[in-house]
């Protein structure tokens, strides 16, 4: 990328790549890829030597108190410290679904057995 400005390489002692950081984040100078290292120098020196800088903040000058009402008004009262026990009966696991259904196919296969015996039985006794 061309440009007039001064291309400086350093090597930084641990402590100041940290204090660095630290001044990146604290003025918003971060990135998805990491800490915006040449706006915070650039920054920092312009702070140390009394001169305008040129980076532009993108940190609020500040933040707000309290939470604006209309995200307060989208939010429930109460939120539930527990699942109520109402909800926990009508949710079966799959395995007992599985059992359940298993057997009531066995319950449904007797009953109808019985039913047709005692039909049968029924018939010979109007004969």
């Amino acid at each position: 990328m061309a440009t007039d400005k001064k291309h400086i390489a350093v090597y930084l002692d641990k402590a100041v790549e940290d204090a660095l950081i630290e001044f990146c984040t604290a003025n918003g100078m971060e990135s998805k890829k990491g800490p915006m290292y040449s706006a915070a120098v650039n920054k920092a020196l312009a702070q140390f030597f009394g001169i305008d800088s040129t980076i532009p903040d993108t940190m609020p000058s500040t933040i707000p108190d309290t939470i604006p009402s209309s995200i307060l008004d989208t939010m429930p009262s109460t939120i539930p410290d527990t699942i109520p026990s109402t909800i926990l009966d009508t949710m079966p696991s799959t395995i007992l679904d599985t059992e359940l259904a298993q057997r009531l196919v066995t319950l449904e296969t007797q009953l109808s057995e019985r039913l047709g015996e005692i039909e049968g039985r029924l018939g010979k006794l109007r004969a």
